[in-house]
């Protein structure tokens, strides 16, 4: 008979009230899934398989919390959001992004179908059985992950990101954020080079496609 480990992930997530409120959702569920401590599985990042988090109003402890679980423990990273009720309405078909609107059950689900997806850690087995190490770039980060990309961003640009997808053009996301026109194309194409995009409609795209949410309303660009 053949026993399974329950899948280990933690929580990054600037709102405290997040945390117990997905621990006692997935409490049901500890024989598939079991929540790690932020604190505990940055003491041991290799202990955890997926890192749930959400990618706008992140701090910068936050971003190097991801940073170190991801490119050091090679856990999966998943954006767990609100932002994108489209994806409540899908279930949990969309890799590497889930809904918070999601009930437990398919939250666990979800979880599942994503671990699944990643190659194993070196010693450990992968989806098919097999001992395969994690791809990597020569940097280290993990390869062929939009999530990725999204590590990648600083702070100040995936908040610019989630107002662009949001609808807001460059002007009025300098006086939102006290920025001049200057600063925020800056950020901007920052951002763009980043996530591998060139147009405005693109990063839309892209922000929706990774939990940015939002529908955007101006067809405004960078040069």
């Amino acid at each position: 008979m053949i026993v399974s480990t329950p899948i280990r992930a933690t929580l990054v997530d600037d709102y405290a009230v997040v945390a117990p409120g997905v621990r006692h959702l997935l409490q049901p569920y500890s024989d598939r899934i079991v929540l790690v401590d932020l604190a505990d599985a940055l003491a041991d990042p290799r202990s955890v398989d997926v890192v749930l988090y959400e990618p706008v109003g992140l701090r910068e402890s936050d971003h190097e919390s991801l940073q170190r679980l991801v490119h050091v423990g090679g856990a999966r990273a998943v954006v767990f959001t609100w932002r994108d009720q489209a994806q409540h309405l899908a279930g949990a078909a969309s890799p590497g992004r889930l809904s918070k609107a999601l009930p437990a059950a398919d939250l666990v689900t979800g979880l599942e179908r994503i671990h699944r997806q990643q190659p194993g850690r070196p010693g450990q087995p992968g989806a098919a059985g097999q001992h395969r190490p994690v791809d990597r770039t020569p940097h280290g980060a993990l390869s062929g992950n939009s999530a990725t990309a999204a590590l990648s961003l600083t702070p100040r640009e995936a908040e610019i990101l989630a107002l662009i997808v949001q609808g807001y053009t460059n002007v009025e996301i300098g006086k939102k954020l006290y920025l001049s026109i200057n600063s925020v194309k800056t950020y901007v194409r920052g951002a763009y080079r980043k996530i591998d995009v060139t147009r405005r409609p693109q990063a839309v795209a892209w922000g929706m496609q990774n939990g940015l949410g939002g529908v955007s309303t101006s067809p405004d660009h960078v040069a």
